[in-house]
């Protein structure tokens, strides 16, 4: 007689900041955290430009991907892209984590980044184009998520050259803080930042 053992429950921890470019109250970055039973989204996103206008699209692409997104990054990527046809344009980066297996798959366009630190560092890449305007056919990207890893997905408005040497904290400390100072202390003062950090243990 076998006796069937379900794998054992992830915790996860995620946070996300999000501050506009110095001399606007608005951001045109953005951020979209979701779960479905195992299956958690994440998507960051960057409109062209900056101010109100840039703040509003992203407010549309935000709400759009809370209540479309699709296990499939591919799809859901498409999808949006038609959604936003007639506004500034996006970048964007999607995920979905798999929170039994700690399977991600990944799709971006544009200038957004997603790095995976722990045991050793990992990133997946985003192809050129622009959400909305002029996309190539998305192509996932797969990365096994491990105990203890730190996922942070952010847009270009944070500088791209940053090691754990520069921030050893992001490993163990509480997700708010450390998405709160990956934006304050590395963000570019003339760029709208936004980050989601996220913490994956078993």
């Amino acid at each position: 007689m076998t006796s069937d053992q379900s794998a054992p429950k992830a915790t996860i921890e995620s946070a996300s900041f999000n501050r506009p470019c110095t001399g606007e109250r608005r951001s045109g970055d953005g951020s979209v955290v979701r779960q479905q039973d195992d299956k958690l989204f994440l998507a960051i996103i960057d409109i062209l430009g900056h101010g109100l206008e840039a703040y509003e699209d992203a407010v549309r692409a935000m709400n759009f991907l809370s209540d479309n997104w699709t296990t499939d990054v591919t799809e859901t990527m498409r999808l949006f892209h038609d959604h936003m046809k007639g506004t500034r344009g996006a970048a964007a980066g999607l995920a979905v984590l798999d929170t039994t297996s700690g399977q991600l798959s990944y799709t971006g366009v544009g200038n957004t980044v997603i790095r995976c630190f722990g045991k050793e560092e990992r990133r997946l890449l985003s192809a050129d184009g622009i959400v909305g305007s002029i996309m190539r056919d998305p192509v996932v990207q797969n990365l096994q998520v491990q105990n203890g890893d730190v996922l942070i997905l952010y847009t270009d408005g944070i500088r791209d050259n940053i090691q754990v040497a520069d921030f050893p904290q992001l490993l163990y400390q509480n997700v708010r803080h450390v998405a709160r100072r990956f934006v304050m202390e590395f963000g570019k003062p003339y760029d709208d930042a936004s980050c989601i950090v996220l913490r994956y243990e078993t």
